[in-house]
């Protein structure tokens, strides 16, 4: 165990225990004793690792000072501070050494009876995996119990957003906190963009090319490679919002802010907003529904243009990040929606089918309905309505007022001949001329 400096100029520090291997590089030798000090905490400290090894917090402390996690994405970063408290709260004080697939499958069924979502429960072991796999390659522990274990699945579905839910987004920019309408810009740029929120979250001044209305997104989901996006005008509206918002009115804040979305740390330090917890506090707040989630515009803006554009399915995948085909399966259906002039196209034939079925099922002359449905119309019109195209033999009303008729006509053919035979009478029959009164 000892520090040493090497030829670079920078420590390195190495502790070779039977409970405890580290083999870190510091860039100040004061860094290094620093982590040494952490590492070991002391003789006392020594002494009850040795008997008992570390445990699960104190691994979590050792990984997040380690390459493998400050060389993570940020995002991937965030995530796992935010997934790995409740994995911390019920197994932090346990040794890693000592940890089994019974403990972590018990931590699954607890967290799916307290009714976290498959997709919270599966990022929450993925993050004491991440610790883990950390621990295994520093010889602290053999393997990785986590590995192997059926995790919480869910069926993937599009979850689109309701109508609503974008006007809600809309009311919050003019809220009094800036964290409010700063969040409400972002969930509205992944309606305009099909972003990831996670995306915009990072996204700083410099990727922004405003006079080329595009924006370079660096710190993507797929091997970090950049990825390009052209920006509407109604995207550009918010970003410009959101620019006026951090220069003029918290300049004293954020005025020499890289970020887009910038907020204050608990140290003051200026980083990324976290955008979870804003719209959780917004839905207790009763500013947004309850189902709204900021990845929602994300599945609006692809089906959207699934649905309308004449975009393929490769030029919707490079806009929005997609590298596998098998994604947009997902969006599939939407297409499907296209095909309505071609089904409003046989609506004429599909009228006179239904006309015969009804005609049929009421056991009157399919005449009388096509009578009907003509006199319908024209009273429609003489009341300057359009023909909407709407199916009036679904109205109740319409139903309700020609098994009237034919229940007046009767019930054989016989009865309705002669039925019709007396209307024709009736309304052929010449009035009778009455005598004129004599003049006085």
């Amino acid at each position: 165990m000892g520090i040493k400096q090497l030829p670079s100029g920078r420590f390195r520090l190495q502790v070779r225990r039977e409970a405890l291997k580290i083999d870190e590089v510091f860039d100040t030798r004061k860094e290094a004793e620093a982590g040494l000090k952490r590492f070991t905490g002391g003789a006392a400290g020594a002494a009850a690792r040795k008997t008992r090894g570390i445990t699960l917090d104190e691994a979590w402390g050792l990984y997040i000072d380690s390459r493998a996690y400050l060389e993570k994405k940020t995002n991937t970063r965030l995530s796992e501070e935010t997934h790995v408290k409740p994995t911390l709260k019920v197994l932090g004080s346990k040794s890693v050494k000592s940890l089994t697939a019974e403990d972590v499958d018990a931590f699954i069924v607890k967290r799916t009876k307290a009714g976290r979502a498959p997709d919270t429960i599966r990022n929450e072991v993925a993050a004491l995996s991440a610790i883990l796999n950390f621990c295994r390659k520093k010889n602290i522990v053999i393997a990785n119990v986590t590995l192997g274990i059926k995790r919480p699945s869910s069926e993937r579905i599009v979850k689109r957003m309701p109508a609503g839910h974008q006007g809600a987004l809309m009311k919050v920019l003019a809220h009094p906190k800036y964290r409010y309408r700063s969040i409400a810009r972002l969930a509205l740029l992944v309606r305009e963009t099909g972003a990831r929120p996670g995306e915009w979250v990072t996204v700083q001044w410099d990727d922004i090319y405003l006079d080329q209305q595009r924006v370079v997104f660096k710190n993507t989901k797929y091997k970090k490679m950049p990825r390009t996006v052209p920006l509407t005008l109604a995207a550009m509206a918010l970003l410009t919002a959101q620019l006026e918002d951090i220069t003029i009115n918290l300049f004293d804040k954020f005025g020499a802010s890289d970020w887009v979305f910038p907020t204050l740390s608990r140290e003051g330090e200026i980083t990324p907003i976290p955008y979870s917890g804003a719209i959780r506090d917004m839905k207790k707040d009763e500013l947004l529904p309850k189902g709204l989630r900021a990845h929602n515009g994300r599945h609006e803006f692809i089906s959207s243009l699934v649905e309308s554009s004449d975009l393929d399915d490769s030029r919707i995948m490079a806009l929005v990040g997609h590298h596998s085909p098998a994604s947009m399966q997902l969006y599939a259906h939407a297409r499907n929606i296209r095909f309505l002039p071609q089904l409003e196209a046989l609506e004429e034939g599909r009228r006179k089918d239904r006309a015969k079925e009804l005609a049929k099922a009421l056991g009157v002359p399919a005449a009388l309905i096509d009578s009907y449905l003509v006199h319908k119309r024209s009273a429609e019109k003489a009341d300057s309505l359009d023909d909407a195209g709407d199916e009036l033999l679904y109205e109740s009303e319409s139903v309700r007022k020609i098994t009237d008729v034919a229940e007046r006509l009767g019930s054989t053919e016989s009865e309705r001949m002669r039925t019709l035979l007396e209307i024709r009478n009736r309304s052929t029959k010449k009035p009778v001329a009455r005598p004129k009164a004599k003049q006085l």
